[in-house]
């Protein structure tokens, strides 16, 4: 079985990896198309359940076209489909135009959009100003942030918990708890 929508999907590049960028949208159905074409529309029977592929097979005899019927019907997970549903199968040449045929027409330029806020390289002139005033202020208190971090990510040093075998301390870097208060078995 061959998932085109795959094959379309761009890569992008995080900390160095190249990853697949699964989100990415690349087949856009226009039910008011006026070329659209329904081939079928089917009962789901219990032998298509979970079973995508048998339905492709049925509908364009091949297993290759999973991603068209799936998406067609708005069906992100295949186990979701249940037993007298239907399902509108449109016919393979309609299907086929709602692919995104060129992938170059998307921007290479950003991959990974969360890296141009966290990456100070690509950051705005008024960014890197906001991120030099919090590091003066993390510098003039005692205990100010060695590194400036969304509060949502480690800074170097830190871990997420810490056990002594019998208990548990969570953001323990974060926790003023003594010795006598409470931590969590």
């Amino acid at each position: 079985m061959k998932i085109h929508l795959f094959d379309l999907k761009s890569e992008m590049q995080k900390e160095g990896i190249k990853m697949i960028d699964f989100l990415e949208n690349n087949f856009k159905v226009n039910y008011a198309d006026t070329n659209l074409e329904i081939e079928k529309v089917m009962l789901i029977e219990e032998h298509h359940l979970c079973r995508p592929d048998l339905i492709s097979y049925e509908c364009y005899n091949s297993v290759d076209y999973v991603d068209i019927i799936l998406k067609f019907n708005q069906i992100t997970n295949p186990f979701s489909m249940e037993l007298h549903e239907f399902m509108v199968i449109p016919s393979l040449s309609s299907g086929l135009k709602f692919y995104r045929q060129d992938k170059l027409s998307v921007s290479k330029e950003i991959f990974d959009t969360k890296a141009l806020f966290l990456d100070p390289t690509k950051a705005s002139q008024k960014d890197i100003a906001r991120i030099a005033q919090l590091q003066k202020i993390a510098n003039k208190r005692a205990n100010g942030a060695t590194e400036i971090k969304p509060t949502n990510l480690l800074r170097n040093g830190e871990v997420p918990y810490m056990t002594d075998g019998e208990n548990i301390i969570f953001a323990p870097s974060m926790s003023n708890l003594g010795k006598n208060s409470q931590t969590t078995n």
